[in-house]
């Protein structure tokens, strides 16, 4: 008999200690869930919704400290300057709107009378001196993967595994040629100058993060990735917690 009643409260101790660890747990996620929610609700209203945030610790948290894997940059004698980073294709320090992302690493540019040709191991992209979009050649237009790019006179060629080939400013038809490596002007890459390289990085990190965007991921459990598990947590704690507070009072001594 004494053991029993020693059982039971053990038990009931046990349950208590539960239901107030359960709740201080619980206390943490809804306070954040709460206090996040609520400074979401009302950025806009303090004058905060485009507020961003630069520190740098954050940004490392975010993965935004380091630079890209790559920045691949060519020039042109006239000047013009053409950079590849994170599949995308940059005009100076200006993105081109090429309707999708470049997926293989620039391999040289050359220029046309009126046109910019850039070049990768797939496509070969012309562009206007200003960087609109003329048209896209892709690998059903080439005759074999493109390995080097470059121009002689009114004429362009790429360096490809099964030979060369030469082609006129329309790129209409490709002709085999005998290697001409040493007339042709093969494309090469250029250290990418100081003011656009730092252009680049600021596009790619952006200003920084957004408080908005911050107080999201952690409203719903996503920072640096992890999947909503703060949401889900803080339902598990309330329920664990009403579950245990009503066995509590219902095992209370009346």
């Amino acid at each position: 008999m004494i053991s029993f009643k020693r059982s039971r409260q053990t038990r009931r101790k046990f349950l208590l200690l539960s239901h107030r660890y359960i709740g201080i747990v619980s206390a943490f996620f809804l306070i954040l869930i709460a206090t996040t929610g609520t400074a979401i609700n009302h950025l806009k209203d303090v004058g905060m919704n485009d507020y961003v945030l630069n520190w740098p610790p954050l940004l490392r948290w975010y993965g935004l400290s380091k630079g890209p894997q790559d920045i691949i940059t060519f020039s042109t004698d006239s000047g013009a300057i053409v950079s590849w980073m994170n599949n995308q294709l940059y005009l100076g320090k200006e993105p081109l709107k090429l309707g999708q992302t470049i997926d293989s690493p620039l391999l040289g540019i050359a220029e046309g009378p009126d046109f910019l040709a850039a070049a990768t191991s797939r496509s070969i992209i012309l562009l206007t001196r200003a960087g609109v979009l003329i048209d896209r050649l892709g690998q059903e237009n080439l005759p074999e993967p493109i390995r080097r790019f470059g121009s002689k006179d009114d004429a362009f060629f790429i360096d490809t595994p099964n030979g060369q080939f030469k082609t006129t400013a329309s790129f209409l038809s490709w002709t085999p040629v005998p290697s001409t490596s040493k007339q042709v002007a093969w494309s090469s890459p250029r250290a990418t100058p100081a003011a656009v390289r730092k252009q680049l990085l600021d596009i790619y990190h952006g200003e920084g993060i957004s408080l908005q965007q911050l107080l999201l991921d952690l409203h719903s459990g996503r920072i640096m990735g992890i999947v909503p598990w703060i949401s889900d947590l803080s339902a598990l704690a309330i329920l664990l917690l009403a579950i245990s507070g009503l066995i509590n009072w219902c095992r209370r001594p009346r």
